[in-house]
């Protein structure tokens, strides 16, 4: 199996992902000389009580702090969606608690999301949304795979929400893809994916499993698809899937 090389050498292997307070480390979002560590997935799509050692990547104060109100609206965008479209579903008690203590959100909500005579109408501020969602698959891409070059490169990112997806396309979006190319040396990528090999050819695959962060709330999947590109696929709530493509 052919090795993934690193951009621009091995210099910067680790400055994303490694935390150590007597070295510097690199914001994963600006570069900068990290003072936090970010949680990956945010806490505002997980309940309580949430998984134990949930995985961090390092982060500057302002870029931690910079995404939160986004990922709230996100967060409750779905599960309010979510309670409309599926009439035996129930918002989450944290939805409940953010909404009546925010009441511009609750507002933007209900003008966003309406239900006319059994439709349900939706217009989802798609400016944040997709802000969140290249912010949690750079978080995944740079953990799994300590990647360090994200502003040099263009990503594709494609969404949509369950309701909308036929039975092929959910197929193929949950199965599980085998990679003829191995991460970089050193990153978490290289002893995640199960290794197999075909005991006639000694033919070598890698296959990258879904990582589930907490059922039925998370679920993300890191891998290198035919064109050797970093590929991250999440899926929010069982209700969001997103695959953005790191070109």
């Amino acid at each position: 199996m052919e090795q993934r090389k690193r951009l621009g050498g091995n210099s910067g292997a680790g400055y994303y992902t490694s935390w150590e307070k007597s070295k510097d480390n690199g914001c994963i979002y600006c570069g900068s000389v990290a003072t936090t560590r970010e949680h990956i997935p945010s806490k505002a799509f997980l309940i309580e009580p949430y998984p134990e050692n949930l995985a961090t990547i390092p982060a500057c104060f302002e870029c931690n702090n910079g995404y939160s109100e986004d990922e709230k609206y996100l967060s409750c965008f779905l599960d309010v969606l979510r309670s409309q479209v599926y009439a035996d579903y129930h918002q989450q008690e944290q939805t409940i608690v953010r909404l009546e203590k925010d009441e511009k959100l609750h507002k933007t909500l209900k003008e966003q999301i309406e239900k006319k005579d059994g439709k349900v109408y939706y217009n989802p501020d798609e400016e944040r949304m997709l802000r969140i969602l290249f912010k949690l698959a750079r978080c995944h891409a740079g953990f799994e795979f300590d990647h360090i070059n994200f502003d040099d490169v263009k990503a594709k990112i494609w969404y949509e929400f369950a309701f909308n997806i036929s039975d092929e396309v959910m197929l193929g979006f949950n199965e599980i893809p085998e990679m003829d190319k191995a991460p970089e040396v050193g990153s978490r990528g290289v002893f995640v994916p199960f290794i197999a090999q075909n005991v006639k050819t000694g033919e070598v695959m890698a296959l990258a499993f879904w990582n589930v962060v907490q059922d039925e709330q998370y679920r993300y999947q890191v891998y290198l698809n035919s064109e050797g590109q970093i590929t991250v696929k999440l899926v929010i709530f069982e209700f969001l899937y997103c695959e953005v493509v790191f070109e």
